[in-house]
Order: C-alpha cells, then structure tokens, then sequence
C-alpha cells in the first residue's frame, strides 16, 4: 500500500514544496516502517520473511517518488492532469484500505473493556485533523494552490 502511496511523492512543484514533500515522506515512512516491523515481529514471522517485507517496503517509496516525476516529465498536460487524478484516487483508496481494514478493523474486532477509549482516540484523531486542515487552509500547499501547482511550474499550460 505505501507503494500506491508513494507514487504521487514525485508529483510535485517548487523547491520549497519540494522540501515539504521530502520531509513529509520521511516522516510517514518512519512511522510506516515502525509499525510495519512491529507487526512483522509480533507476528512471529521469520528472519527471511522480515527481510523480505522490510525491503519491499524500503524500495517501494523511492521508486514511487521516481514514477512520479516522470509522469510529470513526459506526460502532456491533459494526460497529466488524468494521470494526477487517477494517482490521488488510488492513494486515497489505498489509505481508506489500510486505516478501516488492516487498522481499525482489527481493533474493534475483540471485545474489550477499553472500545469506548479506541473510538474517543478514532474521534479526537478525526477531529485534530480536521481542525488543522481547517485553520491552514489559507496556506498554500502541494497541488492545492492552482498558480504553484506541478503543471504550472513545470510551464505547462
């Protein structure tokens, strides 16, 4: 999954967003690989099997930012903003996936005690998120701003 994420890591504009997006990457990806050894781990899954997923892992970002940028060197500008779009639908999709069905699902599915504290944590998450994402709105951002967007940088009209 965090190889459909990766590949809109290169579709990307200015240097300053550049940055951004590089820094944001490299958080995600810690906290990806944390919780993905973890698992591996207390899974009990072999040293081989560890290996192997671990370096899948590790691959599949890189050549996720690389697939990115060449769509955006090669492709035309109606065919990029398809390709965009498709791409950010699939991370999208990816990421509902993995949060209601790898994550969440797996959480409610005992009966504990605690389910009431899990669903405050879900809520208060939600809500964190969405307050920020309401209070930097003005704040241009990474494909959202239409004059710093990667098609207009890039010079294509």
């Amino acid at each position: 999954s965090s190889g459909i994420n990766a590949e809109y890591g290169g579709v990307s504009g200015s240097m300053e967003e550049l940055v951004t997006l590089f820094i944001s990457i490299i958080v995600h990806e810690v906290c990806l690989a944390f919780t993905l050894g973890l698992k591996l781990f207390t899974e009990g899954h072999t040293t081989r099997q560890f290996v192997i997923s671990l370096s899948f892992f590790v691959i599949s970002c890189p050549v996720g930012v690389i697939a990115g940028a060449l769509v955006i060197k090669y492709l035309a500008a109606t065919t990029l903003t398809k390709t965009v779009f498709i791409l950010k639908a699939l991370a999208t999709g990816t990421f509902v996936q993995v949060t209601f069905f790898e994550i969440l699902a797996p959480e409610f599915a005992e009966r504990h005690a605690n389910q009431l504290h899990k669903m405050a944590a879900v809520i208060l998450g939600f809500l964190i998120i969405s307050l920020t994402m309401y209070l930097l709105h003005d704040i241009p951002t990474v494909g959202r701003d239409s004059s710093r967007n990667c098609t207009a940088n890039l010079g294509v009209q």
